[in-house]
């Protein structure tokens, strides 16, 4: 949980890796212009995309995980097949969140973008 929560933090930062690189603050470009903010909704809108993505793979693989490792037949629960139900459901639930985020960023971005005309 601590390890989503971080990557959370680094996506609202803007810290994320950038081209191979990691960002640094000589990097970052405040957004200024309509042009600058539509690129960062744009950037924001593929994030969110590629957020719900990574989602529904894990729960895709939940599903796959648990026909692969079902229960017994006497109706006794295989304890791995719990844990990996939950760590699967857990990673697409931080993807998930990440996607809500991200597509916050981009409609604000959006809105900017629309009040600095001209510009």
């Amino acid at each position: 949980m601590r390890t989503i929560q971080t990557l959370a933090a680094a996506l609202a930062l803007g810290t994320i890796v950038i081209a191979g690189g990691a960002a640094r603050a000589d990097d970052v470009k405040i957004p200024m212009t309509t042009s600058d903010h539509e690129a960062l909704a744009k950037t924001y809108q593929e994030k969110a995309a590629s957020n719900r993505k990574e989602s529904d793979w894990h729960k895709e693989m939940a599903i796959a995980y648990g026909k692969g490792h079902a229960d017994s037949k006497g109706g006794v629960k295989n304890p791995w097949n719990q844990k990996m139900q939950k760590h699967c459901q857990s990673m697409a639930s931080g993807a998930e969140k990440l996607a809500k985020e991200a597509e916050k960023a981009a409609e604000f971005h959006s809105l900017r973008a629309k009040e600095t005309p001209g510009k």
